[in-house]
């Protein structure tokens, strides 16, 4: 791909223009959808591509065409095949707590399911032809795989904090957020690659509702010619937009996860210093403690913002799920949730969830090491400026709830 002067940013009609030279496509969907990509765009030129190096910006360049490639490929799709469109997205279990809260291991029990429908990521990263035409090819699904190692390339460290990209590739799970919904350029995880202020306020302010139309339209792609009876989703990203997703799937089960923020909030920070790396140098101690500052106030933000959103929406649609409960029992939380869900777990669902976890160990590709000391965390500060959560969930800082036994 022949790069654009990446002495400045470029802005998002010069993507566009060469998503659309390399596909030949030019239909992107919705307008609404590029607001995401014109407020990272604006953000990166303002506050971080003067700091990153020539094959940062290169990597953030062919990230991003890609993605808008990818969105071509999916209204082509969508005109070519009427079946698609006309997808229900019924009742989909969607787990919407913070980012290392076991959300993922959560959102891994409930695919288990043979019931079960859960996106991977070589069908974010390829999703064109869809899978109803046929099973993804060797070549596809290597290319998927590549796409996401030469991501990552630059931080080798994320494979600790994700094991399950060394053990699956790019048949692992994938998430709303980072893999679906940066479809749209609407994604935290973009925030941690190359975001500014600039997009971090935009996630926070911004009406995510034709974003939120994306990852509709990303679920009728796949769903279109499968077997299976509902989604099992993930996305620590739809706290942000709690309200847009109601909207889009007022039937959806939605799975709040929670966490004693002692760690929680010490993984988030040591997770997005490590993805810091990809603007091309190496992560100081003083940039990762400056990066556990923005993660803590950040994620407060988005706390208060889904608390808020909560208010309107109301309980009933929400299983608030203890992450200290779901690893005292993995099958028992399962079960909780799919009572309370009005689903039955079948034999064959907890044998799949026993035999995942004997053979995937937490620590088996090595343990993620961090502290809430390591970012400057303070007890008393955050537990008062978390105290809104801490009232309404019992969770804060060396704060939870006792598992029952």
């Amino acid at each position: 791909m022949t790069m654009p002067d990446l002495t400045k940013c470029p802005d998002t009609a010069t993507l566009k223009s060469m998503a659309v030279e390399r596909t030949g496509f030019e239909d992107f969907g919705d307008p609404g959808r590029d607001a995401g990509l014109d407020a990272l765009l604006a953000s990166m030129a303002r506050d971080t591509w003067d700091g990153m190096t020539e094959g940062a910006r290169e990597l953030a360049i062919d990230y991003l065409v890609h993605q808008l490639e990818s969105r071509l490929r999916l209204m082509a799709d969508r005109k070519a095949y009427a079946e698609i469109a006309a997808q229900e997205i019924a009742a989909p279990l969607i787990v919407v707590g913070p980012p290392r809260s076991g959300s993922t291991l959560l959102h891994t029990m409930l695919s288990l399911d043979p019931d079960s429908m859960a996106p991977e990521h070589w069908i974010c990263r390829e999703p064109s032809p869809p899978p109803a035409t046929g099973a993804p090819s060797p070549t596809r699904l290597e290319a998927a795989g590549k796409r996401m190692m030469d991501l990552f390339g630059l931080i080798p460290d994320v494979f600790i904090t994700h094991p399950y990209m060394i053990e699956e590739g790019s048949g692992a799970l994938a998430e709303c957020g980072s893999d679906i919904l940066s479809l749209a350029f609407t994604a935290q995880q973009l925030w941690c690659f190359w975001g500014g202020d600039g997009y971090r306020d935009y996630l926070l302010e911004a009406d995510h509702t034709a974003a939120v139309g994306m990852h509709r339209d990303f679920l009728q792609h796949c769903q279109w010619g499968q077997d299976g009876t509902r989604w099992a989703l993930k996305g620590s990203d739809h706290m942000l937009w709690l309200t847009e997703l109601a909207a889009q799937y007022p039937d959806a089960k939605l799975i709040w996860t929670h966490r004693d923020l002692s760690q929680q909030l010490a993984s988030l920070a040591s997770v997005q210093a490590i993805l810091q790396g990809l603007n091309g140098h190496p992560v100081s101690e003083e940039a990762r403690r400056a990066q556990g500052r923005k993660a803590m106030q950040f994620q407060w933000a988005i706390t208060e913002k889904a608390m808020k959103a909560r208010e309107g929406i109301g309980d009933a649609m929400f299983f608030d799920s203890d992450y200290h409960a779901l690893m005292a029992d993995h099958v028992s939380q399962i079960e909780r949730i799919y009572d309370w869900a009005g689903l039955t777990m079948s034999g064959k669902h907890a044998d799949a969830m026993r035999d995942w976890l004997a053979n995937n160990q937490q620590t088996k590709h090595g343990k993620h090491k961090h502290a809430p000391e390591d970012f400057g965390y303070d007890a008393d500060s955050i537990n008062a400026q978390f105290a809104a959560y801490t009232e309404k969930f019992g969770f804060g800082f060396g704060i939870r709830p006792a598992v029952a036994a």
